[in-house]
């Protein structure tokens, strides 16, 4: 009987071990992906970044976190999209990949105190790495949004896209709130400086019905409806995650550091140019951004070894 144990231990071991090596072969790629680019060109880094954070994943996932299945609940959606949660049913998660469930269900912060409160906060956010499978690549999480800054063109053509469906509109079909006095919006034929505006933060807009318009952010999953003529303010309706209203390092929103890049001598006279020293003006800062995520990820690579092998007493 023992001499069976002991074989059905070793089995078990070699098992895990396996796993454990499955798991360190590709967190060991995401790392050297991650480093690679630090030494790529521009162009390559840009790839190799769409590789690492996939957006219309993300994009996918966003969009399952909308009422009244996910409402008042203090765990962000951008948090869970990020490790790859998709919202199921209300306070219920899963993995997109692993498929294994994740619980969000927090107590009434009436009921309890605020340090029993965010103790069970900062619980769902440990689960968000630890509820996955060992072996799961969503375990490390995403890269930040922003690694590199864009160029003028590509800032430009994401605008465009978001205004494709409001050519009939006029400058007085909408009112913008708490627009910025030291913010230039760039010229854009056929389209009010007002609408411009709003898609440079991220609002795709479209004619709902006659006397409506709809707006619609692909980052938060935010969809709205006003009157034609109404007030909108394009910040504060966007969630208060949502990455379009992130702020930089210097604590600008990046949507203001667009429009400034848009708005850039150097930018307008040559794109080349202007991708070059925005990259090299950044680097030093995003790819901090990376080194940091690279050291998080070797942690958790580091963590997943006791939940995958078993204890030494069984060997």
């Amino acid at each position: 009987m023992n001499v069976a144990i002991q074989y059905g231990n070793r089995m078990d071991l070699e098992t895990a071990k396996g796993r454990h090596s499955v798991l360190k072969r590709k967190a060991n790629e995401s790392l050297q992906n991650l480093m690679d680019i630090t030494q790529a060109s521009a162009a390559k880094r840009k790839s190799q970044i769409q590789k690492l954070r996939d957006n219309e994943l993300y994009k996918k996932i966003i969009r399952t976190y909308k009422s009244p299945i996910w409402s008042g609940c203090a765990v962000s959606p951008r948090d869970l999209a990020d490790f790859g949660w998709t919202c199921i049913k209300k306070n219920t998660t899963k993995c997109v990949e692993c498929e294994q469930i994740l619980s969000t269900v927090l107590p009434s912060i009436s009921s309890v105190s605020i340090n029993v409160y965010n103790t069970c906060l900062k619980n769902v956010h440990a689960k968000m790495v630890s509820a996955h499978r060992p072996t799961c690549r969503q375990r490390a999480g995403a890269p930040p949004f922003r690694i590199i800054e864009p160029t003028s063109k590509e800032i430009l053509d994401e605008i465009q896209q978001r205004l494709s469906a409001a050519t009939s509109f006029s400058e007085e079909d909408i009112v913008v709130e708490n627009q910025l006095s030291d913010v230039t919006v760039p010229k854009i034929e056929k389209f009010s400086e007002n609408f411009v505006y709003v898609a440079a933060i991220g609002w795709k807009i479209a004619k709902f019905k006659r006397g409506y318009i709809s707006f619609n952010c692909d980052h938060c999953a935010r969809e709205l409806i006003i009157k034609t003529g109404g007030n909108f303010d394009p910040v504060r309706n966007h969630e208060r995650w949502c990455p379009r209203i992130d702020n930089n390092d210097n604590g600008e929103p990046i949507w203001k550091t667009d429009l400034n890049i848009v708005l850039n001598t150097k930018n307008k006279t040559t794109s080349c140019s202007s991708s070059s020293s925005s990259s090299s003006a950044t680097t030093p800062q995003h790819f901090a951004s990376i080194i940091k995520e690279v050291y998080s990820s070797r942690r958790l690579l580091n963590n997943s070894v006791s939940s995958v092998l078993p204890p030494p007493s069984l060997i």
